[in-house]
């Protein structure tokens, strides 16, 4: 416990020595006559260009590159360096579960929005695992990402209770042609080898007029997890969570007039692996079942494709902007997985054969979703008066997911299937109203019609054969935003913030109660709806050396989505009352001299339970499992000169995630099990000469032996299955990159 203590404080103190403070690691230097001021950093949060400072939200901006070249290399190694983020570790690439704001992921509709430019990558339903899996687009040809906290339903939707992120990507060059190659090889401690290689080139086609950028990359994941023998222990094979990662991707720019782009893009990403990083733990510790990082699960393929491709107008008409975009996005994921020890003699008995004639039983699962999106909206010109954006929304998705009961030899064992379509028309506006150079208001509004059907089939032995199509589900929902704002001058403003999020109804899966043959299930998931409160204060000094940002909020999302149980029996539903979250966040970053930037964030979140919630497991005041109350970081750069031709730096990182419970006590035994603070340290070394830069890395510098998240799951009275991911352990490793 004093080492805990010792920690948190240790972090504490390091940003309070900086003064509470802007979450801007996007931030690069820019010199002015005393050689140290910071750049002004200008984002889209808000469907308009807009700086930073000015955004009434918390707002986190980030260059990809910066972290590629520390080893880096995933979002979600961003966002464990952004306060007030939550991420559940999924154990192969692509595969993960995103969460802000003490908005847990609870149900597999998901809480947290993800976008490419203007295209929305998130599912809107229950059936397609959309919460489990997400584009990681780091390796893309990337400009910055942007982090949002809290709800954004008005100007994004449904989907963005607890916060989004968009990956905003270059504009392909219409003048100077640039270029860009790189590779990287790293090491896992007790693990593989790891390598990543990539290029991306853009150039223009017709001077000032057609351009396009081509990118590729192929990363190969280095595994650290070992297969054992359940009963002897022994390894049967190392480093079955490696995988690999492939995508590529064109992005086309045309403006055939000052007034008017057209812009298209396609990209493709493939995510394969043989197993995940889980390793299976005593239930009542931390400690691994045969020690070390061990699974006894029978590696099986994992894949998670996606496939965007959109198309984008803008015209500007002076008094305001046009934007119409139009985009199809594709997922697929799929798994298989020997469960021949579980389902074997079960088989067996249903054949009536002798047992250990079933040879091999696979669960043949996929889920996927393809979600077509067409958006127009004005935006009106930049005015120190009054300014406003209107559009409307319209999307399509139809989505699956099968699961399949494959056994040798051949038997109709168990088989289901159910796809759903989801469609939602919306009109969404705000206005922005500048009584004075110093006070505005904002305010904004969507208006929701969403309509979701699902049909069920089953079949085989154990399933029994059915086709079901279902009821239409129809809702209506308002999401709303109040967002004053007042600068106390130049360098310092105070904003306020009320918004609400929301996720759509959705109908449910019966269950039929085999006492009484009945469906217990509800047939609704009813929409759910958060709102937040906020307040935040952000600005510099008056040398802008140091930039802040801090916000206060809290949030209340009542009857929420969430699996429930049902006599015994899961099932899908709503909360019979709601969550509490409250918390705040602070970030710095700051340049004292010259040569040395530092940010530094820190965060604290607290998300309970308002009532006992029997059907979910939980009771009032429960911390809902797995999210974090505490999150901190600090990363800093010191630059050097080697020499008339080469510079070099130095730089760091500490990362650090404080206790969170596993599971609500009552749904898995008397005591849940917590999950320990850990305490992360990154150190990187690098030089360049502006067209060659490299550097040398080590990711988990003392090879922290910590959980990064585990599942407890109560299989049968007073038996429980316990499953985690660890951090990956201590990574060493050098890339170059050059630069045209």
């Amino acid at each position: 416990m004093r080492t805990k203590i010792t920690l948190k404080t240790s972090l504490l103190a390091a940003v309070s020595v900086l003064a509470i403070a802007p979450q801007a690691m996007a931030q690069n230097s820019n010199q002015d006559d005393d050689g140290v001021s910071l750049e002004e950093i200008v984002v889209t949060a808000s469907r308009r260009d807009q700086s930073l400072q000015d955004v009434p939200a918390a707002v986190t901006a980030v260059a990809p590159d910066t972290f590629k070249l520390k080893g880096l290399l995933e979002v979600k190694d961003v966002l464990n360096y952004t306060s007030g983020i939550s991420f559940e570790e999924g154990g192969s690439p692509g595969a993960g579960t995103i969460a802000a704001r003490g908005v847990p992921q609870s149900s597999a509709t998901p809480v947290f929005g993800v976008y490419l430019d203007d295209t929305p990558l998130t599912s809107n339903t229950n059936f397609a695992n959309g919460s489990n899996y997400y584009l990681d687009a780091m390796l893309m040809d990337i400009e910055r990402i942007e982090v949002i906290k809290g709800p954004q339903g008005t100007l994004y939707g449904a989907t963005s209770v607890g916060g989004m992120m968009r990956y905003i990507s270059r504009d392909p060059a219409l003048e100077d042609p640039r270029f860009s190659a790189g590779a990287d090889a790293s090491t896992t401690k007790g693990g593989g080898v790891g390598t990543v290689v990539n290029g991306r080139v853009s150039a223009p086609i017709v001077n000032n007029k057609l351009g396009v950028t081509l990118s590729g990359y192929q990363r190969d994941v280095a595994g650290f997890v070992d297969q054992v023998d359940p009963a002897t222990g022994d390894i049967i094979a190392k480093d079955v969570d490696g995988g690999e990662v492939i995508g590529y991707a064109a992005d086309l720019l045309f403006q055939p007039a000052e007034p008017i782009k057209l812009r298209a893009k396609y990209l493709k990403q493939k995510n394969d692996a043989q197993q995940t990083s889980s390793v299976n733990l005593d239930p009542e510790s931390d400690n691994t079942t045969h020690g070390g990082f061990t699974t006894i699960t029978v590696p099986g393929p994992k894949s998670f494709d996606v496939e965007v491709l959109s198309g984008t107008l803008e015209v500007d008409l002076s008094a305001a902007t046009l934007t119409a975009t139009a985009s199809e996005t594709e997922y697929d994921a799929a798994i298989i997985q020997d469960v021949t020890g579980l389902y074997g003699p079960f088989a067996d008995l249903l054949q009536g054969n002798a047992p250990g004639t079933t040879t091999k039983v696979d669960v043949v699962a996929g889920s996927g979703s393809k979600k077509s999106v067409q958006e127009v909206r004005l935006t009106s010109a930049e005015s120190d008066t009054l300014e406003w954006i209107a559009g409307y929304y319209r999307t399509n998705e139809d989505t699956y997911q099968v699961q399949d009961l494959q056994v040798t030899p051949a038997f109709d064992f168990a088989y289901a299937n159910f796809p759903s379509n989801y469609s939602e028309n919306a009109f969404f506006g705000d206005i922005t109203y500048y009584f004075s150079d110093k006070f505005d208001i904002t305010g904004g509004m969507r208006l929701s019609k969403n309509k979701i059907v699902l049909d069920l089939q089953t079949d085989g032995a154990l399933l029994g054969k059915s086709l079901l199509e279902g009821e239409v589900i129809k809702d209506t929902v308002k999401t709303y935003l109040l967002a004053p704002r007042y600068r106390l001058d130049d360098n310092m403003s105070l904003y306020a913030r009320i918004a609400s999020g929301y996720r759509p109804a959705q109908p449910n899966i019966p269950v039929i109660d085999p006492a009484t043959g009945t469906d217990i299930a509800p047939p609704v998931v009813f929409s759910d709806k958060a709102w937040s409160y906020e307040f935040g204060v952000k600005g510099s000094n008056e040398e802008n050396t140091l930039n802040y940002d801090v916000a206060l909020w809290t949030i209340d999302w009542a009857n929420f989505q969430s699996p429930v149980s049902i006599t015994g029996v899961n099932t899908g539903g709503n909360a019979e009352d709601g969550l509490s979250a409250h918390g705040f966040e602070a970030s710095v970053t700051a340049r004292p001299s010259e040569p040395f930037t530092l940010t530094a964030n820190i965060g604290y979140t607290k998300s309970t339970l308002n009532s006992d919630e029997p059907t979910i497991g939980g009771n009032k005041g429960d911390d809902y499992p797995n999210l974090p109350n505490w999150k901190a970081s600090l990363l800093w750069n010191y630059n050097l000169t080697l020499n008339d031709d080469w510079s070099g730096n130095v730089g760091g990182g500490l990362r650090y995630t404080g206790t969170s419970v596993g599971a609500f006590e009552a749904a898995v035994r008397q005591a849940s099990v917590e999950l320990d603070s850990r305490m992360l340290a990154d150190l990187n070394f690098g030089a360049t000469n502006g067209t060659l830069t490299l550097n040398v890395y080590a990711t988990n510098l003392f090879n922290a032996d910590k959980l990064a998240g585990r599942s407890d799951e109560k299989i049968a009275p007073g038996v429980v299955n316990s499953t985690g991911f660890f951090v990956r352990p201590r990574t060493v490793g050098a890339n170059i990159r050059m630069d045209f």
